[in-house]
């Protein structure tokens, strides 16, 4: 029994050592697997997206060489990571903590084989290709991948030092080929829309020289009322476009609703005014005349988008319009009638 007891508390040594040693090995896994994810990506040899590459080689300082690698494989990253030699290479280039006298960066995977077509190589070779591009002029760096690393390195760096000092033999040199700019985003400009007065219509509307289109929506009702959210909404939709936006609160105002072929009956209209030497203008007609006195029409917002399009794709037909029209100010308007009678 007791040589039995002895055996038993052995193979539970040795079970509680195996276990430990697995855990171990997990524990050593994992912490590879973190200390690779949270890596941080190259700065001395960067990876750089196809999109970026124009950004790398054309807009970094023209002064100062730049290097790119061209590294084959079937992901879109290829391996993602510099050789270390290339790395060493680019070290030799650093100056302080920020500046450098050469960039380095790296092309992977598919981005690489569509750069290696832009530099007129069908492929990129199982070592990779490198181009050193400097004063608009592109040359490959030739090297053997039997060579030793330091070997390659100090090759490389010499390639580059000339590039730097200006020295580089004028043989073997190609213009830097051209790549796609990376998209940049519109910015969208400001929505604008005013109720247009007597004294802003000639400013906001007729005088915007930057926007030779005003459209405005003329309404049944009087000045300081502002603009419906159907005009603003149109505004929003055009704030990229040279077109400036208001409204008018047209109440009384004959002579100005005369000079655009309109009366009080005929709103809510929407004319679109170009001022210029010679002033023309178009109106969409709201539906207006439900009433003796206009205004229960309405102006639909895809008949507005329609109207605005058509001005701006240049189909739409326009009038002479001899004289920009003025508002009278509000003091000189009467009642329901218009003017006061004298």
């Amino acid at each position: 029994l007791g040589l039995f007891g002895g055996f038993m508390c052995l193979r539970h040594l040795l079970l509680s050592l195996s276990l430990a040693a697995a855990a171990a090995s997990e524990e050593k896994a994992a912490a590879g697997e973190k200390k690779a994810a949270t890596k941080r990506p190259s700065s001395l040899a960067p990876v750089v997206g196809y999109r970026d590459i124009y950004s790398q080689l054309h807009l970094n300082d023209d002064g100062i060489p730049k290097v790119l690698m061209l590294l084959g494989g079937d992901s879109d990253t290829g391996s993602g990571e510099a050789p270390s030699w290339y790395s060493s290479a680019a070290m030799r280039f650093k100056q302080g903590r920020t500046k450098t006298a050469a960039f380095f960066a790296v092309a992977a995977g598919r981005d690489a084989a569509r750069a290696a077509a832009r530099f007129g190589i069908e492929e990129v070779p199982p070592g990779g290709a490198i181009f050193v591009c400097a004063s608009g002029k592109a040359r490959r760096f030739h090297f053997s991948p039997e060579a030793g690393a330091g070997e390659r390195s100090r090759a490389l760096r010499s390639t580059v030092e000339a590039a730097v000092s200006g020295e580089a033999e004028e043989q073997d040199l190609q213009p830097v080929p051209s790549f796609p700019e990376p998209d940049r985003p519109r910015k969208a400009a400001a929505v604008t829309l005013d109720e247009f007065t007597h004294e802003s219509l000639p400013l906001l509307c007729y005088g915007v020289k930057a926007k030779p289109l005003c459209v405005m929506a003329l309404l049944l009702q009087p000045s300081g009322q502002g603009c419906p959210a159907e005009i603003g909404a149109l505004a929003r939709r055009h704030r990229n476009d040279p077109v400036s936006f208001g409204c008018v609160g047209a109440k009384g105002q004959a002579d100005f609703l005369a000079a655009f072929g309109l009366e009080q009956a005929s709103l809510p209209a929407l004319v679109a005014v170009k001022p210029g030497r010679r002033g023309r203008f178009t109106a969409l007609q709201g539906g207006g005349g439900a009433g003796e006195g206009g205004g229960e029409g309405r102006l639909e917002a895809s008949a507005m988008g329609a109207f605005v399009d058509a001005i701006l794709g240049g189909s739409a037909s326009f009038q002479r319009l001899p004289e920009l029209p003025e508002l009278e100010p509000p003091y000189l308007l009467g009642g329901e009638g218009g003017k006061d009678e004298i």
